[in-house]
């Protein structure tokens, strides 16, 4: 199970992942790291999971007539259900301060919930194992955000050519950052699987 949620929060491909929020990352401060979406993402895709799964084994004629195309709009809906749950309970327990949001509910969380979805369903088998590898892509998330506002925060104090400061940086850096996790997750899906 820790080699499982290893390898799911490392096999969350960056490039993926902020290709559409790249722009909340590019900023000159770092961005604050969102954990009441990061909650929301993981809720969000073990409950999704969950009635996919059952929807799969009961009626087996819609996996082959819908498949993954019911994926997008129900991460839609369900993101936006649930962060505006969240928010409501953020408020009656923290009504000083307003929960920190990088990603829209209703593009799915820039993709990352539809992409977490994707692996949840194709790396998890069981309930808990959808339980880990859904809180693992979250964690990966913020993992990855908080490697990222590092990086931008060392660019900030060191001299950096003219060209490659804001987004330039960001893209060379989540490049590299995604070729190191995706390599990272191969590694440890062979020593998972035993191949």
């Amino acid at each position: 199970m820790i080699l499982l949620a290893i390898s799911a929060s490392l096999a969350f491909n960056l490039v993926v992942q902020f290709g559409l929020g790249v722009h909340d990352l590019t900023s000159k401060k770092p961005a604050p790291l969102p954990f009441l979406q990061a909650g929301v993402l993981f809720v969000s895709v073990w409950l999704l999971w969950t009635v996919f799964t059952f929807t799969y084994a009961t009626i087996p004629i819609f996996s082959i007539f819908f498949g993954y195309i019911l994926f997008f709009p129900f991460c839609s809906l369900v993101c936006t259900g649930l962060e505006n749950l969240a928010d409501r309970l953020w408020q009656n327990i923290f009504p000083e301060t307003k929960p920190v949001k990088l990603f829209s509910p209703l593009s799915a969380y820039d993709g990352i919930a539809l992409l977490s979805l994707v692996l949840t369903m194709h790396i998890a088998g069981t309930f808990l194992e959808a339980f880990v590898v859904s809180l693992s892509l979250a964690v990966g998330m913020l993992f990855s955000m908080l490697i990222l506002n590092e990086i931008r925060k060392k660019a900030s104090t060191e001299t950096v050519p003219v060209f490659l400061r804001g987004k330039p940086l960001a893209l060379i850096s989540m490049g590299l950052l995604s070729l190191i996790f995706t390599s990272s997750a191969a590694l440890l899906f062979n020593a998972l699987t035993g191949r």
